[in-house]
């Protein structure tokens, strides 16, 4: 039975088991998924802060009629302690802590030194003006990045402003790959007459190492023969996810599926109305590992790797956030759905007056992989639905673009 994109990708996250907890380094945490929020270890700003150089005073509001004595000198990671009078004020650098009893700084480019030393100030000034409260941004306790969390370096800076220099992150689950087919040859083969080079399971190693995964075993290629892929399918079952290509359709040699039977793998899902990927098989091994086989067409890999694959991995890993999140945008021309079922499009994005369009790129189907390259993305096409008008506005992915641009 066919069912939709949305359903199948449902089933299947429900028996997603999440991976064990281990501790990593600050160092190396990027691209890893948090286990236990992490929370303030105190007050942040943890003191009174000068959000920039000048000078310290207390505050009278009578700032331009009195002539300063500057009484001492603050830069941060220093301190300054002594009594203060009302004409006194302090030289004090950004980020420096601010001495009690002083309430305002004054920005440097207000102030005009005297030559008795004295400094005189051009303009009034609020009280507590340029100074960060202690604790305006985060009071102790409050949690700052939650459990299931997909770290970048931004979070490394908030890991490190709390001490969090091991961190619990969940381990990433194991994952085979397994190309299917006569006609394939690896990338360093020379490659005549029928057969072509396999760009699947590389393009599907290339994938799990930029999503952070390292415990991957590549099986190589089996030809069309049961027995051949019979052996190296139960090899890959020792992992949490076996990923094949190939094999799965309607042909005289798409064997794979009565393979992945005959190996104990228990069927959840074959066909998906949704284009390309139509044929996406999906099983569950002996052990509760993930089996996804899924068509030979180099596009339909690329695609269903980030609408498909890469939600599965991400909530192995412990991710509460692991579905693709689309951009709202306008299409530059029409798109038309012939398949019935939802097409995810090959687009790229395109600056048009100011505004941002989504410009489906010319393909010659599935198995056209250099179109694919000039992609940014993909954008969807709803179940149903014949055809779009330009200015339409559309879910688009952006699943492989950079968002880089040679314009200045």
């Amino acid at each position: 039975m066919t069912v939709t994109y949305e359903q199948a990708l449902a089933s299947v996250l429900r028996i997603v088991r999440i991976q064990e907890i281990h501790n990593v380094s600050l160092a190396i945490v990027a691209g890893e998924i948090l286990a236990r929020d992490v929370f303030a270890d105190r007050n942040i700003p943890p003191f009174p802060r000068a959000a920039m150089d000048g000078y310290a005073v207390i505050w009278t509001g009578k700032e331009v009629e009195i002539s300063y004595r500057v009484v001492g000198t603050v830069n941060p990671g220093g301190a300054w302690n002594g009594d203060a009078a009302d004409s006194d004020c302090i030289k004090i650098m950004t980020g420096a802590m601010v001495p009690p009893s002083f309430d305002t700084v004054i920005q440097v480019e207000l102030a005009k030194a005297a030559p008795d030393g004295t400094i005189r100030f051009t303009d009034p000034v609020k009280r507590g003006e340029n100074i960060a409260k202690e604790g305006e941004d985060v009071r102790e306790g409050a949690v700052l990045i939650t459990a299931g969390t997909l770290l970048s370096p931004h979070h490394v800076a908030t890991l490190s402003s709390v001490g969090q220099w091991m961190v619990p992150v969940y381990k990433r689950p194991s994952v085979a790959v397994l190309a299917t087919g006569s006609e394939l040859l690896e990338p360093w083969e020379s490659a005549q007459g029928p057969m072509i080079r396999n760009s699947n399971s590389h393009f599907l190693l290339a994938a799990l190492k930029e999503l952070g995964f390292a415990k991957i075993r590549y099986l190589g290629i089996a030809p069309d023969d049961r027995e051949r892929i019979v052996s190296k399918i139960l090899e890959g079952l020792d992992c949490d996810f076996l990923l094949l290509s190939g094999g799965v359709s309607v042909g005289d040699v798409d064997i794979v599926p009565d393979c992945l039977n005959a190996c104990g793998v228990r069927k959840i899902l074959h066909k998906v109305a949704v284009k390309p990927g139509k044929p996406i098989f999906v099983g569950e091994s002996p052990g509760g590992g993930i089996v996804i086989g899924l068509p030979g067409n180099p596009v339909a890999v690329m695609v269903h790797f980030h609408m498909f694959i890469r939600p599965l991995l991400l909530k192995a890993s412990g991710a509460t956030e692991y579905l693709p999140k689309p951009i709202l945008l306008p299409l530059a021309r029409s798109a038309a759905n012939k398949s019935g079922g939802k097409k995810f499009t090959i687009a790229r994005l395109e600056s048009d007056g100011g505004e941002t369009r989504v410009a489906e790129i010319p393909s010659h189907g599935s198995g056209d992989f250099v179109s694919a390259c000039r992609a940014d993305g993909v954008f969807e096409i709803p179940l149903g639905t014949v055809q779009l008008p330009a200015g339409h506005v559309v879910r688009f992915y952006p699943i492989w673009g950079n968002f880089l641009s040679n314009e200045e």
